[in-house]
């Protein structure tokens, strides 16, 4: 770590690319700089959705005209497969991934968790009575529910896209396969960032969200904003990450691996953990948020998982196919 850190003090600073709230990375930031004095942290917010990711193009442009670009990014997982394709990520060893269980991070070292992202189901209780909601999936594939869904876009390969991809295996072939081509057939209300799902469902330009993010969902909540959770019997609830990785085109690789182990450390996810509706990682920070304290016992199923693996990018490339607008 001395070695690390006296490189990371020669470099002194770090550009991070990310799509968590500036000011939710503030303090994380700020904290940083507090430990390691003469260390500056610059964050921009960057978007993901699309093929390849925006804050992917940027970085593989900035790096071929000679700028500078990110040394670190923080992206939910779907995405970093498309930047590990691209050849923009870096192995990374860290004291810290050792707390983390094999199953939550890459096993090489390419990213590692950050943030937990639990997906679900909601609709707008103000449109819906219960006696009408959808009890299972298939129930969404009934006509009486055209042009009524509302999801992230299924047609760029990131979340919303990996979300219906991970129901393949839960579901079996046949049904899958059912379930895609009738919500096709229902006219779903696509939208590329999560905050528009929530507002066309709360909005009532529509009626039940597909993909919602559990924080997203919180926070609409808290501000008495017209949205309740639809739990489908057939529907577990999946669960990914905002993850962090290093850049194999950043020019500070040292304060790279300082910043992303700091982050990793029971002090830093503490602070995630101390961030508005932010779900850490790690077990055992204290943190006021956690994700006990919004799920209790419910059991989850982290995506994308080994049972998708076979089928994963049939069921991405098919889904943009599916669901492109003529």
């Amino acid at each position: 770590m001395s070695a690390t850190l006296d490189k990371a003090k020669k470099e002194g600073r770090v550009l991070v690319y990310g799509t968590v709230e500036p000011n939710e990375f503030e303090g994380w930031a700020a904290a940083f700089e507090k430990k390691y004095p003469g260390i500056k942290v610059e964050f921009q917010r960057r978007y993901v959705p699309g093929t390849p990711p925006p804050m992917a193009k940027a970085i593989m442009d900035e790096s071929a005209a000679g700028k500078e670009t990110a040394d670190v990014v923080i992206v939910a997982v779907p995405p970093l497969l498309q930047f590990k394709g691209l050849g923009l990520l870096a192995k990374a060893k860290l004291k810290e991934a050792s707390a983390y269980k094999e199953a939550v991070r890459q096993s090489e070292g390419y990213w590692f968790p950050l943030v937990s992202i639990p997906m679900v189901q909601a609709y707008n209780p103000q449109t819906v009575a219960k006696k009408d909601l959808p009890k299972t999936a298939m129930d969404l594939t009934d006509a009486k529910w055209r042009a009524a869904i509302v999801s992230h876009d299924l047609t760029v390969g990131t979340l919303g896209a990996f979300w219906v991809a991970s129901m393949r295996p839960v579901f079996g072939e046949a049904k899958y396969q059912q379930f895609v081509k009738g919500l096709a057939a229902n006219q779903v209300k696509l939208y590329p960032l999560y905050d528009s799902v929530v507002d066309s469902v709360t909005s009532d330009e529509t009626k039940i969200a597909l993909t919602v993010l559990l924080h997203d969902f919180l926070k609409a909540k808290k501000a008495k904003r017209s949205i309740e959770r639809l739990k489908l019997k057939d529907v577990p609830l999946m669960m990914t990450y905002n993850a962090i990785a290093k850049t194999t085109r950043g020019s500070h690789p040292a304060a790279a691996d300082l910043l992303i182990d700091f982050l990793l450390s029971k002090a830093g996810q503490k602070l995630v953990g101390s961030t508005y509706l932010r779900i850490p990682v790690r077990k055992g920070t204290g943190a006021p948020y956690s994700l006990e304290k919004f799920i209790g016992a419910e059991k989850f199923k982290l995506y994308p998982n080994k049972e998708m693996a076979a089928t994963q990018a049939d069921s991405i490339a098919s889904l943009a196919r599916l669901f492109k607008k003529p």
